[in-house]
Formats: C-alpha cells, sequence, structure tokens
C-alpha cells in the first residue's frame, strides 16, 4: 500500500521552465511533513510521464482552455465564457475525467485523484474558470483544495465569471495569492474578503541543492574553476526571450530588432560588471523550453558583450530548480530577468538586481511590494542602458549590506511560509500569513 502523500496541482505546469518546478518543489517542502510526496500535474505530453516522484499527465485530458497559449484575445473571452456557462449548468466536460465518472483512459489520473490529500488550483499566473469547475470536483469528493499561490485576478471577463469564482472563493479552504494586484481584484466577488490572503510564492520554500553536488557541476567547468582562483566575483544571469519581462522590452520593436535591442541592453549592464568589478559571469539555464530557450537567449547577449570568453560560461545542462537555486546561493550576485530567479536570489540572500519593466505586476508585486525591494528594480522601459548599468554597479558595491537586508527578510519569509503551510493543511486560520506590503 502506497502511504505517501499525494498533492495534485491541478494545473498546467510546463515543467522544463524551473521556475514551475521551483514551485511544485516549494509546494512539496512546504506540505511534506518528513512524509514521501507524489506530486500530479499536467504538462503537453502524450502519455503519462514519470519523472522522480513527479506524474505528469496530458494537458488534454482535461484542459479546453488552460495551456492553450495560441488563443487569441477574442478566442480565449470566447472559450472561458463557453466553459464558465458549461459549469454553471453542471456540465463538466473533460474535467469530469479527474472521477470515476470519466474516460476509462485516464485511469491513472482518476487513481491519482482518489489518492490525493490535496487538491490545488491557481498557482503562478494560473487561474482560469477550469480551475473553479477542478475546485467543486474536488470538494465534493471531500479533498483539501483551493488557490495556492496566484498572481492573476478576476480581470476581463467578469460578466461570466463572477458567478463562478464567488462560488470557487466560498468552496475553497483557502485563497492566497503572491502579490497585492491579484488578492485586491478578486475581492471584487468574495463575499468574505478576510478570506483571501497575500502570501509567499511558493517557490520560496523549496530547499536548494546541498553545495557539494552544486559545486561540482560548476568545478566541472574549467573556465569557472579559473575564476574562483583568481578570486573573481561570480555574477549568475537569467535572461530571457518570451514573457511579460520580454514583451515589455521595447513594444514598439518586433522579432530581430527587438531581439538586438535587448541584448545589447543587457550586454552593457554586464560589460559593466566585468570591466569595473572584473566579475565572471553565469548564464543560468532557467527555462529550456522549445520556444524562448535562455540558453539561446544567453547566447544573443554574449554575442553583444565585449567580455572575453575567459569572462563567462552559458550552462547548458539542465538543471533543476533546487540546483538552480542551489548555484545562486554560490554566487555574489544576481542579474536577473526571470521573476523566480529573483526569488531564488531573496531565498538564499544573494544580493541581486532585477531587469523589468512597469507593466510586470508580478516582480513589482512579488519583489518590490510583498519582499520590499523596490530599489532593486529597473524597469528597462523608462530607464536607459546607460543608467541601468549604473544602478547595477551601485547595487553590486553595496551587496555586503544588501546580504543583512536579505538576511532579515529570509527570516521572516521563513515564518510567513510556515504559516501558509498550516494555513493550507488547515490548522491555522492564517492572520499572520499576510505579508507587509
Amino acid at each position: 500500500m502506497d502511504d505517501a502523500l499525494h498533492i495534485l496541482v491541478a494545473d498546467y505546469v510546463p515543467i522544463a521552465n524551473k521556475g514551475e518546478e521551483a514551485i511544485v518543489r516549494g509546494i512539496e517542502d512546504m506540505l511534506s511533513d518528513g512524509r514521501t510526496v507524489r506530486l500530479g500535474l499536467f504538462d503537453n505530453v502524450a502519455t503519462v510521464t514519470q519523472q522522480s516522484n513527479i506524474t505528469i499527465f496530458p494537458i488534454d485530458w482535461i484542459f479546453r482552455f488552460e495551456g492553450r497559449v495560441g488563443l487569441s484575445g477574442k478566442g480565449r473571452l470566447w472559450l472561458q465564457a463557453v466553459i464558465a456557462a458549461q459549469l454553471r449548468f453542471g456540465a463538466y466536460g473533460p474535467l469530469k475525467n479527474l472521477t470515476a465518472a470519466g474516460a476509462q483512459a485516464c485511469g491513472p489520473l482518476q487513481d491519482f485523484f482518489r489518492r490525493a490529500q490535496y487538491v490545488l488550483v491557481g498557482h503562478d499566473g494560473v487561474f482560469c474558470v477550469e480551475s473553479c469547475g477542478i475546485v467543486h470536483l474536488a470538494k465534493k469528493h471531500g479533498k483539501r483544495t483551493g488557490i495556492l499561490g496566484a498572481s492573476t485576478g478576476i480581470g476581463s471577463g467578469r460578466l461570466y465569471k463572477a458567478w463562478l469564482y464567488r462560488r470557487t472563493l466560498d468552496e475553497s479552504d483557502f485563497c492566497i495569492f503572491r502579490e497585492p494586484h491579484s488578492r485586491d481584484s478578486m475581492k471584487a466577488v468574495c463575499r468574505d474578503p478576510k478570506k483571501l490572503l497575500v502570501g509567499p510564492d511558493p517557490a520560496f520554500a523549496m530547499r536548494p541543492e546541498e553545495p557539494e553536488k552544486v559545486l561540482a557541476v560548476l568545478e566541472g567547468h574549467e573556465v569557472y574553476r579559473r575564476a574562483r582562483e583568481k578570486g573573481r566575483p561570480v555574477v549568475a544571469v537569467t535572461v530571457l526571450e518570451k514573457g511579460r519581462v520580454y514583451a515589455g522590452f521595447r513594444p514598439d520593436l518586433q522579432g530581430h530588432d527587438k531581439q538586438q535591442a535587448h541584448a545589447k541592453y543587457v550586454a552593457a549592464i554586464l560589460d559593466a560588471l566585468v570591466q569595473k568589478h572584473d566579475a565572471f559571469l553565469l548564464f543560468l539555464p532557467h527555462s529550456t523550453e522549445e520556444a524562448g530557450n535562455d540558453i539561446v537567449a544567453a547566447g544573443h547577449v554574449a554575442e553583444q558583450m565585449n567580455a572575453q570568453p575567459e569572462d563567462y560560461v552559458i550552462l547548458k545542462e539542465d538543471c533543476g530548480a533546487r540546483r538552480l537555486k542551489g548555484i545562486m546561493r554560490q554566487c555574489d550576485f544576481v542579474v536577473g530577468e526571470r521573476t523566480h530567479s529573483l526569488i531564488g536570489s531573496v531565498s538564499v540572500g544573494t544580493p541581486f538586481v532585477a531587469l523589468t519593466n512597469r507593466r510586470d505586476t508580478r516582480t513589482h508585486g512579488i519583489i518590490g511590494q510583498m519582499c520590499g525591494c523596490p530599489e532593486q528594480i529597473v524597469d528597462m522601459d523608462v530607464t536607459s542602458a546607460k543608467d541601468a548599468s549604473g544602478k547595477t554597479l551601485e547595487l553590486f558595491e553595496n551587496r555586503a549590506g544588501l546580504r543583512g537586508s536579505l538576511e532579515r527578510l529570509r527570516r521572516r519569509l521563513s515564518e510567513q511560509i510556515a504559516e501558509l503551510s498550516r494555513v493550507v493543511k488547515g490548522l491555522t486560520g492564517g492572520s499572520s500569513v499576510e505579508t507587509q506590503a
């Protein structure tokens, strides 16, 4: 008999993105209580796939909307409206495949759902009308269920979402958002706004890989070993070419022109660190998804740098989320566009600069408001490369002081994560989870 703790993260979770993996690993560490944990999630796979203790189910088994990134704006609104109407009248469509009433081919999913002690929705930027159907089914089957770590409010389509979202907020055992903007949006449809909490993203709770394993990987690169032998400060770098951070950079540009402008901007910042402080740059493969691969993005930045080959290395290994967090713990500074690389930096106390734009409510909400680090954010849409370089150098030179403030922040977040865990488990009402904005 398998007595492991089964947790179903009933969302689209593209696990090749290490930020996504960091969230589910953080959930694992938050709820395990020392037990063996088996995680379930949904991704673009053709058949049920096993990765260590993670069971990945085909997204098509239950989702019609979530994960469909190719849908147009009007198409997305129309499909959500149709699904919302069906759910309101008790027609659950593919969502029934979670239960014994579903298709026989989905038996492995039904077995996992039956075993699951927790059914969670809304991780990261994910929450939609299908999440509402999942919570309703989970509640009917006696599961501990709710929203954990969402960064999405009611948004557009309130006319057809309001009733469904209101029912979900009523039925959820916990409603936890990772930044105030999303929580405040949901207040408009919640009968009990006090139930809506802001707490640390679950990725904050993920334990990093052990130092000896991390160092074995890093020291496998001769150029890294030489840099450390010379006493050069090591700066971890995450760059991207997709998502809200990239979209908000020079929205007037498209395609190759945008890619080149972005690479030159980031290159100027990194060259300044090498030239003034003899920094060694370590590009991290935060996402290895086929579209928007960070290794490719790092190559574009490196092509624009004046730095020499001995000044940097682009890690091309498929590092897991725990390993990436462990690597950042070994570094002196982080230059990050990936939000979850910044979450990792905060978690291990490594000073950082966050590169984003004013429209990125996720980075501003989590790193700026929740973590209280707005001065470490550079909005690239209104800051020249020269000024961004100056700001980065200033933060780098004050990294000793930043480490002290980050250590205090880490202690506060640790206490909030512990309380968050108790809320999800039903051991407390969550009055002390709420973070300081």
